[in-house]
């Protein structure tokens, strides 16, 4: 398939194909040829060619992972099949027979650079001279691989290869030229070395699965994913048992947290390691068991990522027993200790590092990018810069060291290190993308209060960034403030709030690539969010952004205040506690089936919910669960307790440790109180029932159970019990209209007879409630007022019978029409709603009808909060404010009006008229 090299600058971002899906979730490895499952038919025509011999076919199947046990009796075909399966200790690379080059590439992955070279020293091929080159660097003789691969770039400029092996290593060789040297001349150029691919995989083997690996190895590491998924399918396609493409594929997985496709890979990549035999040769009782050193490693790389410094140690134990001199698994070894705080002992790792490859920027690099992912920026930035002091041509470096200074809000040191990336690679995404926002945000306008500076672009954005000062500072003094669950701590510098014009720059703002599904997130020392904007380019429309970012700094303080070492669902717990929201129907929902199901998130999978959630409700409970167990924590071991946690994790502290020196119980132990706790708040929401009270559940089974009984005997005569029914206690009659039928459930007769014996049965109301709304289209009626009432009071948390009693009192055909009464469960309902300004605003027209002005100007602030460019709500705004003659306000709503509607001299007349008349009643 032809695939025209593109400036990855220009793709979007990319998305798992359905074909790479499928390749990662459950394409099984063929054991043999014979086995033709996932065999590409380009291969399968090629095996099938009648002139080739045996020997062919079996070269080919070697190539292409499709051996068959006695073609790997020979010693060179078995060298090759272990090299791809990952297999870098096999006997064969032992033996004489097998290519020393392959001999020499199996060395090289181990680490045994030495033995490469002299294993190397009269091979000539361009393979050859690529894994000289990096041989020689990794001993830190730079000068010497520089000379091989200049001359490995004067062979390709020279002699126009006819081996597509050999011009993909010669590409290979050239881009890792381009890490040590910069881009170099043209024939290293990005566009060069994607036309020689091309070139190797459309003109001179259609089947090189090596081309497209290459291909898809150099778009990655330019953050174009798109293409590279696609170039890595075709690789994993023509050779299913790469471990090098499988690799690729699980890192690209842990790149986007994608967990769960990342442990599919790495069970295939265990799989791959198996030890390699032939039937003519078979084991050895004393040969070695299978390690897997690129399954270790992605694991490595997946517990980075959920900071688990433990699980980073245990998967790289075997590969580490087994290939000691590996660098990349001792980079990562030292990033493990480096995320468990312990900066001697990774410092101390990346010191043996460079006793094995001296000056290697690998470890430092792996390690800054470690903790830059878990936002220890400043540690971060000092692992990045050495880094760059020992490659300061390798833009990677560059592009992360300047992608961390954007996370933490540092534009100055960001804009210089991402002009230097873009010189060294104008090709990556990330780069581009993060370098123009750099740039664009600096001639955004600012105001600066005494703890935030917001940062706007001129224009209408200029509306809400005006009012942003008050409410931030209110903001402030809750979160840093000493009531229950705020933090008592305030930010070493000021917290920079971005107001982002739209959601390309949000997400660009917050992880350089532009597909961030949220309206805000919090960096650390920055917040970025999107412009509550009902707009073609805003994903998130209008949202209340007080709240969401009440919930930001909440992150924000309690990073600060740890150096951001917070396990994810506490700090979550915390912002969602410091929301000061009344408890969400849908999350008390998914609380209360988890609650009764025992199904409530532990220590462990409560962080996984966050990143890896196994079911669409995962993620929602997470959120929930941990503010509840916040919540918790504050009312049985006071507020101090969580502040102590802090401080604790602050000095580096596990969350083992710190719960039993804080609290004085294990994890486990604080569950279980939890759970109690959790139970008799579930009695309170009117989620469970109370003590005395039957489950519905219960009621529901024995009505079925005595139904089922009655249908099956003759019907007894209306005054008397049916047969086998206790005679003081007989099940109610049915009427002719509510006669049940199977599927129906309990009749409303029923359900009024299990009222009168459960009054303030939650359940029981509901079902009522709803079996008379049923009746009635959906509209409350004045003769169910009473239950509706009831059920309210019954079960607080859910929202339905406000909005039923709201519509009843505002709708002027019912002879219950009474808007003062509709008021307190409008307020219910608004005090939930995160996303329409319809509520406020309404209350704010139903308090100026009654003439509570003040009343009024709250909730018309509070729709202005939610829908900052709606010219309706302004207008309202400016009304309510000269009724009560705060003209500064009504001046304020006009001006605002002036900027969102600048094609409407009306409201320059208004304010001209407004002058006038601030001066006549003065």
């Amino acid at each position: 398939m032809h695939r025209t090299p593109m400036r990855a600058a220009t793709r979007s971002p990319w998305r798992w194909s359905a074909a790479l899906l499928a390749l990662a979730a459950g394409l099984a490895l063929p054991a043999h040829a014979d086995d033709q499952s996932g065999v590409s038919p380009a291969v399968q025509r090629f095996l099938d060619t009648p002139y080739l011999t045996d020997a062919e076919r079996a070269d080919i199947r070697v190539r292409h992972g499709l051996w068959k046990p006695q073609d790997l009796v020979d010693p060179a075909r078995r060298a090759r099949a272990a090299l791809i399966r990952g297999v870098w200790d096999d006997a064969a690379f032992s033996d004489a027979k097998a290519d020393p080059i392959d001999r020499a590439d199996a060395a090289v992955r181990r680490g045994d650079f030495a033995l490469a070279l002299e294993t190397l020293a009269n091979a000539s091929t361009l393979r050859a001279a690529r894994l000289k080159a990096l041989a020689l660097d990794a001993q830190g003789k730079h000068d010497d691989a520089r000379a091989v691969r200049a001359d490995i770039d004067r062979r390709l400029n020279k002699d126009r290869q006819a081996s597509s092996r050999e011009l993909v290593e010669g590409v290979r060789a050239l881009h890792e030229r381009t890490k040590i040297d910069g881009p170099g001349n043209a024939s290293q150029s990005f566009q060069s070395l994607m036309s020689m691919l091309a070139r190797a995989r459309e003109q001179l083997d259609r089947l090189s699965w090596e081309a497209s690996l290459a291909e898809a190895q150099i778009l990655d590491e330019k953050d174009n994913g798109s293409e590279a998924q696609e170039a890595l399918q075709q690789a994993l396609q023509l050779n299913n048992a790469s471990a090098d493409a499988w690799y690729l594929l699980g890192r690209m997985a842990v790149d986007g947290f994608d967990f769960d496709r990342a442990e599919k890979v790495v069970a295939r990549l265990r799989e791959l390691a198996q030890p390699i035999n032939s039937s003519d040769a078979p084991p050895s009782p004393d040969a070695p068991s299978g390690v897997a050193p690129l399954a270790d490693m992605l694991t490595a790389r997946i517990r980075i990522r959920q900071r688990d410094p433990k699980g980073v140690n245990e998967a790289l134990a075997p590969t580490l027993a087994r290939y000691p001199n590996l660098l990349e698994a001792r980079a990562l070894e030292a990033a493990a200790s480096a995320l468990a705080f312990d900066m001697k002992a990774a410092d101390a790792k990346l010191a043996a590092l460079d006793t094995l490859s001296p000056s290697t920027p690998s470890g430092y690099f792996t390690v800054g990018k470690a903790l830059a992912e878990h936002r220890q920026y400043a540690d971060a930035a000092t692992y990045f810069e050495e880094a760059s002091k020992r490659a300061p041509k390798d833009a990677e470096v560059w592009i992360e060291l300047g992608l961390l200074e954007v996370q933490a809000a540092r534009d100055d040191r960001a804009l210089a290190a991402l002009e230097r990336a873009a010189l060294l690679d104008p090709f990556n995404v990330r780069a581009s993308n993060s370098l123009k926002l750099v740039r664009d945000v600096g001639a955004f306008s600012r105001i600066e209060t005494d703890h935030f500076i917001v940062r706007y672009r001129p224009g209408v954005d200029q509306v809400l960034a005006r009012e942003m000062p008050a409410v931030l500072e209110r903001i402030f003094t809750r979160v840093t403030g000493d009531k229950p669950g705020g933090i008592r701590h305030v930010p070493r510098t000021k917290t920079v709030i971005e107001l982002m014009p739209d959601h390309h720059w949000f997400s660009v703002r917050i992880t350089g690539m532009p597909q961030v599904h949220t309206m805000a997130a919090a960096t650390g020392p920055l917040i970025a969010m999107e412009a509550p904007r009902l707009a073609e380019q805003s994903k998130v429309g209008a949202y209340d952004w007080a709240r969401v970012v009440q919930h930001e700094y909440a992150h924000t303080v309690s990073l600060d205040r740890t150096n951001n070492r917070l396990p994810h669902w506490f700090t979550e717990a915390a912002a969602v506690y410091l929301e000061d929201a009344p408890k969400d129907w849908p999350a008390v929902q998914i609380l209360a089936r988890a609650h009764d199901t025992q199904t409530l998130f532990d220590f462990e999978e409560i962080n996984i919910a966050f990143t890896r959630p196994k079911k669409p409700t995962d993620r929602g409970q997470a959120y929930a669960q941990g503010a509840w167990m916040y919540e918790f924590m504050v009312e049985r071991f006071g507020p101090e307790a969580p502040l102590k946690l802090m401080d604790r994790y602050a000095a580096g502290d596990r969350e083992p440790e710190a719960f039993q020196t804080v609290l004085g119980l294990s994890r486990e132990q604080f569950f279980e109180q939890f759970h109690t706790w959790a139970g008799e708040q579930l009695i309170a929401w009117g989620m469970k029932p109370k003590p005395g009270q039957p489950e519905y559940r219960d009621l529901l089974a024995k009505w079925e159970e005595e139904s089922t009984k009655s249908d099956a005997q003759p019907q007894a005569q209306p005054d008397a019990p049916a047969e086998g029914e206790p005679a003081d206690k007989p099940m109610p009659k049915l009427s002719r209209a509510n006669q049940r039928a199977n599927d129906e459930g309990p009749s409303l007769e029923v359900i009024d007879a299990w009222l009168q014996d459960h009054p303030t049965h939650a359940d029981i109301l509901e079902m009522a409630l709803r079996r008379r709304l049923a009746t009635t289209n959906g509209k409350l009626t004045p003769d169910a007022i009473d239950l509706a009432v009831r059920y309210a009071a019954a079960r607080p948390v859910d929202p339905m019978p406000h909005k039923l009693l709201a519509a009843l009192y505002l709708d002027e055909s019912s002879a219950s029409h009474d808007p003062s009464k509709a008021a307190e469960h409008l307020e219910y309902l608004d005090a939930r709603e995160q996303h329409s300004s319809s509520l406020a605003a309404q209350l704010a027209r139903l308090y100026a009808e009654q003439g509570e002005w003040d009343k009024a100007w709250t909730k018309i602030l509070r729709a202005a909060t939610i829908a900052p460019y709606e010219a309706p709500i302004r207008e309202l705004a400016a009304t309510i404010a000269i009724q009560r003659q705060h003209f500064d306000d009504a001046k304020w709503q006009l001006e605002a009006l002036t900027i969102l509607e600048p094609d409407r001299p009306i409201h320059k007349d208004r304010l001209t008229a407004l002058e006038k008349l601030r001066t006549s009643t003065k």
